[in-house]
C-alpha cells in the first residue's frame, strides 16, 4: 500500500492507494462522466436464458426425456386367451419377465412369426405382430404292481400209470413293477410310455401225467399177461423174498438196468410192462426161464 499525495485548492490531501483506489477511481468516473451509480449498474449485459436461448436446438437428443421404444405383440400362456402386449423388451425372455410370467426348464417358449415358428437364434428378437407362445410342458407318472399268475407246465412220464397225476413242483405266481409315464402339453395328454420290470419272477407249476407204454421193436405179438400170470399170479405188487418184484419178477439190478427207477413193484403195471419189453429185446425168453414159454 502506498500514499498518494494530491494538490487540491486550499492545501494537500492524502490518499491511501490499494483497494480503496479502485473505489475512487469509479467514483471519479462518475464524477467525471455525471453518471449514477444506478446506472452504472444497469449498463452490465443480463446472462442468456437456455429456455429462451434461440441457439439452443429444440431437436437435440440431450435436450430431450428418451421414450424407449415399444413393440406390439400376442401373448398366449398355456390354454389362456391370446392378450396383446406393448413391450420394450427384445427378446421373448425379457417380454414374460416383465409380464410375470413363470416358465420351468420343461416349458416351450415359441416365437411364430406369419404363422412360421421362428427357431433361428438371432431371428427371435421381437417384431411388431409376433405371437408369443407358452406351451405347459409337463408329465404324469404312476407305477404300480401287478400280480402275474403262474404257468402250469404237464410232463408226460411212464413211471405213473396212464392218466394218473402227480405234482412235481408248486411253483409261485410272479410279480411285476409297471411304471406308465404320461407326457402332458398345455394339460392335454400327447404321450403315454408304460414300462415294465420284474420285482419277482413266475416259476411254473409241473405236474407229471402218466402215460401209456409205446412199443418196443421185435415184442408186439407177445402174450405178456400170461407171461405175468406165471411169474407173479399177475400181481404188480408181488414180492418174492429171495429178492425178486412186481409182475415179471425184475430183481433190481436187473430192473435198473433196462432204465427202471425205484423198486419194480412200486411202479406202475404200464411201466413195469414196458420194462420188460426192453428187457426181451436184449436178452430175449432167458430172464424167465421157466415162464418164457407163455411169451
Amino acid at each position: 500500500m502506498r500514499t498518494i499525495t494530491r494538490a487540491v485548492r486550499g492545501g494537500a490531501s492524502a490518499i491511501v492507494a490499494g483497494a480503496l483506489v479502485v473505489g475512487v477511481g469509479v467514483s471519479a468516473a462518475q464524477a467525471d462522466t455525471g453518471t449514477s451509480p444506478a446506472a452504472a449498474e444497469s449498463t452490465t449485459e443480463p446472462t442468456a436464458d437456455p429456455t429462451t436461448d434461440p441457439t439452443t436446438d429444440p431437436t437435440d437428443p440431450a435436450a430431450e426425456p428418451v421414450v424407449p421404444a415399444t413393440t406390439r405383440v400376442r401373448l398366449k400362456v398355456g390354454n389362456r386367451d391370446v392378450r396383446r402386449v406393448r413391450t420394450e423388451a427384445s427378446r421373448p425372455k425379457g417380454l414374460l419377465t416383465r409380464e410375470g410370467v413363470k416358465v420351468d426348464r420343461d416349458d416351450e417358449v415359441l416365437v411364430v412369426r406369419n404363422g412360421k415358428k421362428v427357431t433361428d437364434h438371432d431371428r427371435r428378437v421381437l417384431r411388431d405382430g409376433d405371437k408369443v407362445r407358452v406351451v405347459r410342458v409337463g408329465h404324469r407318472i404312476r407305477i404300480h404292481r401287478v400280480k402275474v399268475d403262474r404257468a402250469t407246465h404237464q410232463r408226460a412220464v411212464t413211471s405213473l400209470a396212464p392218466g394218473k397225476r402227480k405234482l412235481a413242483q408248486r411253483g409261485r405266481d410272479g410279480v411285476r413293477k409297471v411304471r406308465v409315464r404320461i407326457d402332458l402339453r398345455n394339460g392335454n395328454r400327447v404321450d403315454r410310455t408304460v414300462r415294465k420290470s420284474w420285482i419277482r419272477k413266475p416259476k411254473p407249476r409241473v405236474v407229471l401225467v402218466g402215460k401209456a407204454q409205446t412199443g418196443v421193436p421185435g415184442t408186439a405179438g407177445l402174450n405178456w399177461a400170461a407171461l405175468a400170470r406165471c411169474e407173479s399170479g399177475g400181481n404188480p405188487r408181488a414180492v418174492n423174498p429171495a429178492g425178486y418184484y412186481g409182475l415179471y419178477q425184475f430183481n433190481v439190478a436187473t430192473w435198473r438196468s433196462v432204465g427202471g427207477a425205484g423198486m419194480p413193484h412200486l411202479a406202475s403195471p404200464a411201466e413195469q410192462t414196458f420194462r420188460a419189453k426192453k428187457l426181451y429185446a436184449s436178452r430175449g425168453r432167458s430172464p424167465w426161464p421157466y415162464c418164457g414159454r407163455f411169451l
